[in-house]
């Protein structure tokens, strides 16, 4: 398998707002990985669970840097299930592992979060997110197809990609969205750039622009950076839950009301488009 290392680039920040939400403490669990790692994992557990999301962390973050969003989506309902990876920066073993490893690790990592989402929380249907380098796999879940061959999961039922990959020399081009044909919400801003890697935001349309018609939508925060969910404050940040959450309603528990809520968001300094 392939890692590019401009899939690698993006760092998560923790998330921040200035509006509050129900605070949700994870529980931090040790799973074996079937390449004998042991994989830390993050829980935000629902208090009334309808459905589970498996999310993948930006290239050196971690979980905990985005609590706030993924204790809102646990307190309406969705588990989060959330691997620390070995290139996050507080990996315990993150000095073992260079980047040709993230990729591959990454793979394995949410293979075995999706197991405890099937078996631990068995009847809830799955949603995947994931920010950057962590939306990258979320599309590979959902049914894209790069240069290390399909890793997609039939059981996901929709994708949240906040800062979408583009086109990776080697790994993913155009036509590895061919076969996304999975739900999906892209999340990114019209300054959402990556020194030395993404010189045009529009690079991280391309998931919504070369995946199949139908059930996708791309929302565009004006003047938002590739930091957008560490850094969206106040009405940013409950336009960012409230589309999360109608998704997450929508294509996990069939609600079509949530559905035309999607089809229907509107709000100043955010551009909406649909297939």
């Amino acid at each position: 398998m392939l890692l590019a290392t401009s899939a690698a680039s993006a760092i998560a920040q923790p998330i921040s707002s200035a509006v509050e939400t129900a605070e949700i403490t994870p529980v931090q669990i040790s799973v074996p990985a079937p390449d004998g790692r042991a994989i830390p994992i993050s829980i935000w557990t629902a208090p009334v669970e309808r459905g589970v999301v498996v999310f993948s962390h930006g290239y050196n973050g971690s979980p905990t840097a985005y609590a706030r969003i993924l204790s809102a989506w646990a307190a309406h309902g969705f588990t989060v299930v959330a691997p620390l990876h070995v290139d996050s920066l507080r990996h315990p073993e993150h000095e073992k592992y260079d980047n040709r490893a993230a990729f591959t690790t990454r793979l394995v990592d949410l293979g075995v979060a999706r197991g405890i989402a099937a078996h631990a929380h068995s009847g809830k249907s799955l949603i995947v997110a994931g920010h950057s380098f962590g939306s990258l796999m979320s599309v590979i879940e959902g049914g894209a197809v790069t240069a290390a061959g399909p890793d997609g999961d039939p059981a996901v039922k929709g994708v949240i990609a906040f800062s979408s990959a583009g086109s990776i020399p080697g790994l993913v081009n155009s036509d590895s969205y061919r076969t996304l044909d999975r739900p999906l919400l892209v999340i990114t801003g019209d300054q959402d750039l990556v020194p030395g890697f993404v010189s045009d935001w529009r690079d991280h349309r391309a998931p919504f622009d070369n995946s199949p018609a139908g059930d996708k939508t791309l929302m565009i925060f004006a003047g938002a950076d590739h930091q957008l969910p560490g850094t969206a404050q106040g009405d940013r940040f409950d336009q960012i839950i409230r589309a999360t959450e109608d998704f997450l309603e929508g294509y996990a528990l069939n609600d079509a009301d949530a559905r035309s809520r999607l089809q229907a968001f509107a709000a100043d300094g955010v551009s909406v488009e649909r297939r």
